[in-house]
Formats: structure tokens, sequence, C-alpha cells
């Protein structure tokens, strides 16, 4: 069977189909930028600008996905043709640098206030620490404060397909998509790593609650729940976490990329256009256990052009079911 790959493209009014060269994405999570360059051939009018309306979908044999919905960066005019360069959301949060202080905030609030400053839409958004006050300083984009809230919630941040800045849950083992090893991929590597040094979050308060009047008093012992500092642990202070619940929510965020990165994901399929970062990927007709994951994205690159259709991923441990299952055991132990 022969897979029919296309790709269309929408600038503004005017929509591109045959008239498209090649198709590069570079999709990744926040902070960084999801950006992707269309060639579009020699003679075709593009009146589009920068700032002007774009969307990008791709079709590797099994349908449609859209894979970027932003607008316009920049537009080339070489002796080939047009190259036309599209970026979403988190372009303009990486443009914006806030200098902004937010009282009494849950994270979910100030993900929000963040994502008005750059003219953004948010989605899912699933920040759950909560902050006596945040600065949000111009030392870095309002893409870095986004993902510093999403690793204080243990969380990621993402930009979706529809172009709206989205924090989820960091995923525990329970995948969103499955891939055949068999089928699919046209290479396939895992790797294994020693764990990272232990950054163990300390918060700067001690109260139980982030609106409670003594929020502001320093706490006479290190609000943390972690071991003493040692040559594979330090302590890190946060002067936004003023609660245990917000040091231990952290915490957790810092266990889970710690663990993930001890497992890694690089490999190549065919075209598969819905395939982004935060995606959870199970796959399936392994030969070892360990490649079946689930792996969680944290870049994918898609390529379209005269006798290229490919996608490469990039990936990190998603855990397990049992890590969820012992998580969960772990609460309602502390409620007993």
């Amino acid at each position: 069977m022969t897979l029919v790959t296309s790709a269309t493209v929408t600038l503004d009014d005017l929509q591109y189909t045959v008239q498209i060269r090649s198709v590069a994405a570079e999709l990744v999570l926040l902070p960084g930028v999801n950006r992707v360059e269309v060639a579009i051939a020699a003679g075709v009018d593009v009146p589009a600008a920068a700032g002007a309306r774009a969307s990008v979908e791709l079709d590797g044999g099994d349908g449609p996905a859209v894979v970027i919905t932003g607008t316009v960066d920049h537009v080339e005019h070489t002796t080939h043709g047009a190259v036309v360069v599209v970026t979403d959301a988190g372009a303009a949060l990486a443009a914006a640098r806030p200098a902004e202080t937010y009282n009494g905030l849950t994270g979910v609030q100030v993900v929000g206030k963040l994502a008005d400053l750059a003219s953004a839409d948010t989605g899912t958004v699933m920040a759950l620490t909560q902050t006596a006050a945040y600065v949000a300083d111009p030392r870095r984009t309002a893409a870095e404060h986004v993902a510093a809230i999403a690793r204080r919630s243990d969380a990621v941040a993402a930009v979706d397909a529809e172009g709206r800045v989205t924090v989820v849950a960091w995923p525990v083992g329970v995948p969103t998509a499955a891939m055949r090893l068999d089928r699919e991929f046209t290479s396939f590597t895992t790797s294994t790593h020693a764990p990272g040094h232990d950054f163990a979050p300390v918060g700067a308060g001690g109260s139980g609650a982030a609106l409670s009047p003594d929020v502001w008093v320093p706490s006479t012992e290190a609000v943390t729940g972690a071991d003493d500092p040692d040559g594979a642990r330090t302590w890190e202070p946060d002067a936004v976490l003023r609660t245990r619940t917000d040091v231990d929510l952290a915490a957790r965020g810092a266990a889970s990329r710690r663990a993930a990165a001890t497992a890694r994901l690089r490999a190549t399929c065919w075209l598969q256009p819905a395939r982004r970062p935060g995606d959870v990927v199970r796959i399936d007709e392994t030969t070892d256990s360990s490649q079946a994951g689930p792996w969680l994205l944290t870049s994918v690159r898609h390529e379209l052009s005269p006798g290229l259709a490919r996608t490469a991923l990039v990936g990190v441990s998603a855990g397990a079911v049992d890590d969820l299952l012992g998580g969960l055991t772990g609460g309602l132990g502390g409620l007993l």
C-alpha cells in the first residue's frame, strides 16, 4: 500500500497545496518556540507579510492533522520561490518580558495573566501551585515564566496545535497515543542514564496557606521534605514557595524530571503529523519491554518534501502506571 502525503498551508485567506515545495516543522515544549518553514514554488503569488494569520496542516497518509496555528514570522523571496516561516503563541511569549507582580493568585491565574500580556489564548491549564506573590521580572521571558510555573506544579507547558498555551500534569504512565515499532519506525534508539544531581526546592515561609496572614513570616526551619544537603543533593531556595504544600508539589515536579531523564528516546518514523511535544506515546510490538515506554515527547520534527516524508521524535520516560498507583497509595496513607 502506498501512502499519499500532502500539505495545506493557509496564509490569511489564501490556501496553498500543490504549490508547496517542502515543509519543515520544529516543535518543542515551552519555553522553546514552535517553528514551521514552508517553501512555496517560484511564480506563485505570496502576498502574506509578517503578522498574517497562518496555519499548517500535514497528511502522512492516515488523515490530516494541524501542525501549527499562529502567525507569519517572516517571508523570504528567493530565486526558487518564497519561504514562509510560521510561529505560534510560543514566539509571542518568548518576545514578551513582563515586569509585573501578581498577588494572591493561583498558578492557573498567573499563566493566564502572562498569556494576556503576549495576546495569547490559553487551553487546558493545570498549574496547581498557589502563590502569595509572583514577581514576573523582565530578566526572563513570559515563556520562561510559564515553564517555571509548570515545573513548580509538576506539570508540562506547551502550545497546542490550535495555538493555545497549555499546562498539563506531568504524565504518570498513562499514554495518549500508541505506535507500532514493527510498522511505523525507520530507526529507534533508547538509552539509560544515571540520575542527575538532586536540586531540592526549599520554601521561604511556614504558612499553611498562601493567603494566610502569616504567609510572609519567615520560617525558623527549612520548609522542605528533602534530606539534608550532601554531595548528591543541593537545597535550592525558592521565594515563590510560601507553603509546605507548594514545596512538596515543586519537589515532586523536580523528582519527575530527574527520573524521566534516566531513560531517553530518539526515533524516526514515517510522517506522523499528529505527534507533538507533550504527547505520551506507548510503543507496541517491541522486542524489549524497556522500549515500550511510555515516552513523553519533548521535541518533534516533521519533514515533507519530494522523496522525503518523516517525523523525528525525542522523548524521556513518562513513568509507569505503577508510579501513579504508588502516588495514590501514598496520598491515601497520609489521610489514614
